[in-house]
This record gives structure tokens, C-alpha cells and sequence, in this order.
């Protein structure tokens, strides 16, 4: 039997692009609605999530699910309870403006740099934890904090498809 006589061509189907445009959207709907949450006491408890970081020789990389323009709220955490600081922009761990009885993090890039205190400084290695508001990862099986952030995701991601909302590109 010829494919034109199965039925309906898939690639014309409705249904199959309002999925691909859903699969499409996801990413920049919960970034955009976790924001909104994480600008809001009332939900930030509900987004903000415990991240561990594996850092090897003072670097790791940071998941892609932590809203990063909100890294300078997070709390960090080492193996050794350390005090740790964290900057928007890059630290010269060899300055002597430096407190040796200080851990510090920044972003460069993707990659977490972290300068334990002395005696260990720049040559850690082990986890870093960061509890800071975070999107779930997208996945079969997502879990959300509620069902009212369900209802948001479903709606935001209704107003996307239909193209009522547009999405605003934050670097961090």
C-alpha cells in the first residue's frame, strides 16, 4: 500500500507541530515563569533547589537548570563548611585583596570557578553545593512544586504557541 493512501501526511498534522512547538517552547516557559516565582518570596522556597557541583582542581560545571541571575542570592556550601563569597565577575584568586579565610566562586561561562581557603585555595576538589532557584530538567517525568505551577506552565505555554508573550534574554 502507497503511503498517499494510508491517510493524512504527518507532516502536515496539527497536532504533531503544536507538540514540536510545545517540546520547542518548554525551555524558555519555565525559565521565564521560574523567574517570575524566584522575583516573589511568596514561591522562591518552592523553586530554589540544592544543586551539588563535582569540582575538580577549582572548577566545575554549573547545571543548566540554575537561573543564574540569581547565583548572587544562592547559598554555597563546600565539603568543609566553608565561608564562601560569590561575585558577578571574575576574582584574581592571587590578589592580596584576597581573605585566605574566605572561599570564592564565580561564573565564567559554563564553568564554576571556586578558590577553597588556604590551605586548599584553587586546587579543590570534591562538591560544591549551591542551593538557588532552579527549572526542573526537562524530562518524561518532571515534577513540579504544585499544581498551581503546573496550571502556570500549561498557561504560559498556551499564551507562547499562540504567541501572546515573548520571551526576554537575560545573561547573567
Amino acid at each position: 500500500m502507497e503511503a498517499n493512501n494510508m491517510g493524512m501526511d504527518a507532516n502536515a498534522s496539527p497536532v504533531i507541530d503544536t507538540k514540536a512547538a510545545m517540546l520547542a517552547l518548554l525551555p524558555s516557559v519555565l525559565n521565564e515563569l521560574y523567574r517570575r516565582k524566584a522575583d516573589n518570596q511568596k514561591f522562591l522556597r518552592d523553586i530554589t533547589v540544592k544543586q551539588t557541583i563535582a569540582v575538580t582542581t577549582g572548577s566545575g560545571t554549573l547545571p543548566a537548570t540554575v537561573l543564574r541571575e540569581f547565583l548572587h542570592q544562592a547559598n554555597f556550601a563546600d565539603a568543609d563548611n566553608s565561608l564562601i563569597t560569590y561575585y558577578n565577575y571574575a576574582v584574581d584568586f592571587n590578589s592580596t585583596e584576597n581573605f585566605n579565610q574566605l572561599g570564592y566562586a564565580f561564573l565564567d561561562g559554563d564553568t564554576l570557578r571556586y578558590r577553597a581557603p588556604l590551605p586548599t585555595g584553587s586546587n579543590y576538589t570534591g562538591n560544591l553545593f549551591v542551593t538557588v532557584p532552579s527549572t526542573p530538567a526537562i524530562s518524561s517525568s518532571m515534577s513540579f512544586p504544585s499544581e498551581a505551577t503546573i496550571s502556570d506552565v500549561i498557561f504560559l505555554l498556551a499564551e507562547a504557541i499562540s504567541n501572546k508573550v515573548k520571551f526576554e534574554v537575560i545573561h547573567a
